[in-house]
């Protein structure tokens, strides 16, 4: 299957699929129920057992991130082992199974390059940098004035840092995919941790064409990305169709992808 056709295919499958995207965007639409209420008016803050709900909406958003993270697991696992066309059925303890064992697949993969950086800002005095950086994302919840914050800064070593984790990071995503592929083929975390099995995938696939694969999906995501943010600017209506629609839409999609890219150079 070429590139093009592999995009093709993963495009069109969430389409065919409207109704088990449906109850995807449902998730997705609970997880976010808290920033969806105040626009009709009703401010949680308000209500004494704001704890309680507090608690519960955590829980809430912990099982159903699982159930998210297994379900296109197994749309990825049904596309490698070419089980029929359709999308799988939901299957709440499989998921959440399934969802775990992502859980900590992602760690694993991740926890190498975040002690890396940490060490080297540690080692480079940039902490302090950093730590601010990020208090200032989280005070105006938005990247822009991080960025200028790091374009202001007079400590050139925080530049040589952030593209140390930007290549650690590159790299790390790169097998993780692949990784999660190895995982939704196998069903063996074992052998999903395996770096060396994992770049033996990745020779398969040939560096090239995985390369090439993730620019035109980066590319997809991206426009996506835009059409989304421009339908969230409308009035309740505008977030309910991105959590409800896109965001379900795209992780099909991007399940569906990784699944076609890595059977069609696996296939023994």
């Amino acid at each position: 299957m070429k590139i093009k056709k592999l995009f093709e295919d993963a495009i069109i499958y969430p389409s065919n699929e409207w109704k088990k995207m449906i109850i995807l965007g449902i998730i997705f639409l609970v997880i976010s129920i808290f920033n969806i209420l105040p626009m009709f008016g009703i401010a949680l803050n308000n209500y004494i057992a704001m704890d309680i709900l507090n608690l519960i909406y955590l829980i809430l958003l912990i099982v159903f991130t699982l159930i998210i993270s297994g379900y296109t697991l197994s749309i990825t696992r049904m596309t490698i082992n070419n089980v029929g066309g359709n999308a799988p059925e939901f299957d709440w303890v499989k998921n959440i199974t399934d969802g775990v064992k992502v859980l900590i697949l992602t760690i694993s993969y991740y926890i190498i390059p975040a002690l890396i950086i940490l060490i080297v800002l540690y080692a480079t005095g940039t902490i302090d940098i950093v730590n601010q950086l990020i208090n200032t994302y989280v005070s105006y919840g938005s990247i822009n004035p991080m960025l200028e914050s790091i374009s202001t800064t007079d400590n050139p070593l925080i530049f040589v840092v952030l593209m140390i984790a930007s290549i650690l990071y590159i790299l790390f995503s790169l097998l993780f995919l692949i990784g999660k592929a190895v995982l939704a083929e196998t069903n063996s975390l074992i052998m999903a941790v395996n770096m060396i099995e994992v770049l033996k995938k990745i020779a398969k696939i040939g560096w090239k064409n995985y390369v090439f694969w993730l620019i035109i999906f980066l590319a997809i995501s991206y426009i996506i990305g835009i059409v989304s943010e421009s339908i969230a600017v409308i009035p309740l209506i505008g977030i309910i169709t991105v959590t409800l629609i896109i965001n379900p839409y795209v992780e099909m999609f991007s399940a569906r992808s990784l699944g076609l890219i890595y059977k069609e150079y696996n296939e023994s």
